[in-house]
């Protein structure tokens, strides 16, 4: 520890990673990031279903945590972030009683016997226009088909339930970002849409109490309530929260402006932000991994030739490259190899074809222009203007051409966290105000650097 520093860590629970970020608030410096593999999922017998064991999760968050106590034994607060959307259920205790039930699931798709999704039944009983993979909407589906384990008292999201059992306590809190995430949440009033709820025969004791503050202590360090990795990554990223936007690259991919605004257009969400404003997002299914489907095609092609199963990204990377050099007639690709929440039936497509672009080269351009273009579409019918473009995700920071596509389309200039783990980053940040009411947001924005 560096004397007279505010060290604060924070845990990311991605679908695929665990990931951790150690910074120091007072010098505004990322110490340390860690990432360690969620190697938690459960394989199903339906195609549908999406699953993660909470208790393989919360080993791996105590084994991140201790490794980040043992080398930073003065952290002075502990945050928590990760994948929205999905539920897990709790007995009386704390104790998950069901999987995790990830943002990924696709019951609310499944037809009911009068040919309607039970996201469209639930749209026709409330109104309310939810996805599959929202919470409620797999409570729902799980309800109606007994699927609710007997003992549950609460639902809440995984990190919910992370920082519920490091913070010592028996009953999940949920923030009002992850509270949002599952769908039926009334953003004006900043609280579920009881009514809406209550019309779906939904019991509302079974949603979590609404927090935002540190919720208890873990070994003398107050844990803060988990807040979405959506929201954790615009504040772990965004210095500029009234000029700029942020882009963000995972397994999906996301466009955020920070806003008041209370309702937007589909396919547009408006969430919970903090310190009192919202996000006005657009969501695309396939993000990173639109690229990461291309670049199966291509090893897939190779291994025929006898090549083996060797990565294709670098070659893929360079064909981009140059294809974007030559500024040739652009292939039309959509990238919508999962449909949209809207439209799960959607799929894309490749057009503008000729035989000067019919070329691995422009393949692998086009899909990073459909990538980029999908986002910019959402952006353009926000109505919001702003001048900086900020892009994160592990796939902006090794794509150059995508760097180059999104300045281009977006058409403004183009900065990148030199922040690792930008969720994770922002979520401790938030720790940090949770834990010391006193401090200053901007001084906790010093944290974020751009390269």
């Amino acid at each position: 520890m560096i004397n007279n520093s505010m060290i604060c860590a924070a845990l990311d629970v991605g679908t695929t990673t665990v990931s951790a970020a150690v910074i120091d608030v007072t010098s505004g410096t990322q110490i340390e990031t860690f990432t360690l593999a969620n190697d938690s999922t459960i394989p199903s017998e339906h195609s549908f279903e999406h699953v993660q064991d909470p208790a393989r999760i919360l080993a791996i968050a105590q084994e991140l945590v201790s490794i980040i106590l043992e080398k930073y034994p003065d952290v002075s607060c502990l945050g928590f972030t990760g994948q929205m959307h999905g539920i897990l259920y709790v007995d009386s205790e704390g104790h998950a009683v069901s999987p995790l039930y990830t943002w990924q699931d696709g019951r609310g798709n499944l037809l009911l016997s009068d040919g309607r999704t039970y996201c469209e039944e639930i749209k026709d009983i409330c109104g309310f226009s939810v996805s599959t993979g929202f919470g409620l909407t797999t409570h729902y589906y799980n309800q109606k088909n007994r699927l609710v384990p007997k003992n549950a008292s609460k639902i809440c999201t995984v990190m919910d339930y992370l920082a519920m059992h490091f913070a010592g306590l028996s009953e999940p809190l949920i923030h009002p970002s992850n509270a949002a995430s599952l769908g039926l949440f009334d953003v004006f009033a900043c609280d579920y849409d009881r009514s809406a709820i209550n019309k779906l025969g939904i019991d509302v004791s079974i949603l979590p109490g609404l927090a935002s503050r540190a919720i208890g202590e873990y070994r003398g360090i107050p844990v803060a309530v988990a807040i979405g990795d959506n929201q954790a990554s615009v504040f772990g990223s965004v210095a500029d929260e009234e000029n700029a936007i942020l882009v963000n690259y995972g397994t999906g991919s996301q466009v955020s402006v920070i806003s008041d605004a209370v309702s937007a257009q589909q396919p547009l969400e408006v969430r919970p932000y903090l310190h009192g404003h919202n996000l006005i997002c657009g969501c695309a299914l396939c993000g990173g991994s639109a690229y990461a489907i291309l670049e199966g095609f291509f090893r897939a092609y190779s291994e025929a030739c006898g090549n083996g199963n060797a990565s294709q990204y670098k070659t893929m990377d360079t064909l981009a490259e140059c294809a974007y050099k030559a500024q040739k007639s652009p292939l039309d690709v959509s990238t919508l190899f999962k449909g949209t929440r809207q439209d799960p039936s959607k799929r894309g497509y490749i057009g503008g074809l000729g035989e000067d672009n019919f070329t691995p080269g422009q393949l692998v351009l086009g899909t990073i222009h459909g990538m980029v273009n999908e986002l910019y579409q959402m952006y353009a019918a926000s109505g919001e203007k702003r001048i900086t473009l900020v892009a994160s995700g592990n796939a902006v920071q090794k794509g150059k051409v995508l760097q180059s596509v999104l300045s281009d389309t977006f058409g403004m200039d183009l900065v990148i966290p030199s922040n690792k783990e930008e969720a994770a980053t922002g979520a401790a940040m938030f720790a940090a105000l949770c834990a010391d009411p006193s401090l200053d947001i901007q001084t906790v924005k010093g944290c974020i650097k751009y390269a």
